[in-house]
């Protein structure tokens, strides 16, 4: 109820703000294409993957196309290079670990947890300098919680990506973050390190309530 679905849009430009102003690198974050977003090397992974992040009835190849849209390296003169997409998609599905028949196969007939690697894999290849991530682990069982986790903490040591994560969950942001933002009554009321007690996450968490 603080908003985190309105702040996450705003973030990474789908929903303009109707007071002050969202920059990265000096420039104004508004209304982005995925063609400017990825100009800008921000990355984004929605909280709702099955809305906002994947078609169901796609197959993987079909669905990492739509996170490279109008990219030049596989549309050339209006045309898709499916085959140079196809394998790259092989290479990102291999290294994720997804378990898949093949790249052919619909991202709806996978498990809730090898969709969200392939959201991961689609965002992670684009090379994002700036990762933003709302809720990653919702919907998954706990073993594929932990892989993805891991593939965001191996992303941002190996690649000196700033990765900004949502999570409803405290236990999983302090073994993921360095730091924690505290959002209660829509303001942030502290910014603490994640080895910082429970105990002091949980006040702030009700500080202010009503």
């Amino acid at each position: 109820g603080n908003g985190q679905q309105e702040l996450e849009e705003m973030i990474v430009g789908n929903r303009k703000t109707e007071e002050g102003t969202i920059s990265m690198n000096g420039k104004e974050v508004q209304n982005l294409s995925v063609k400017e977003r990825k100009a800008m090397g921000l990355g984004y992974i929605p909280s709702d993957r099955h809305k906002d992040a994947m078609v169901p009835d796609f197959s993987i190849t079909e669905n990492f196309l739509l996170g490279y849209q109008e990219d030049p390296k596989y549309c050339k003169k209006g045309f898709i290079d499916y085959k140079a997409l196809e394998e790259d998609a092989k290479v990102q599905v291999e290294q994720f670990e997804i378990k898949i028949a093949g790249v052919s196969q619909h991202i709806g007939q996978l498990s809730g947890g090898n969709q969200q690697k392939v959201c991961l894999a689609k965002a992670f290849a684009l090379q994002p300098r700036f990762l933003f991530v709302s809720e990653p682990t919702r919907g998954i069982d706990v073993g594929a919680k932990a892989l993805v986790l891991d593939a965001l903490k191996k992303f941002n040591r190996e690649n000196g990506v700033t990765v900004v994560m949502i999570s409803s969950e405290l236990e999983e942001l302090r073994t993921t973050c360095d730091r924690i933002a505290i959002v209660s009554g829509g303001r942030i009321v502290g910014i603490l390190p994640a080895t910082e007690s429970s105990e002091t996450f949980g006040a702030l968490m009700v500080s202010q309530v009503k």
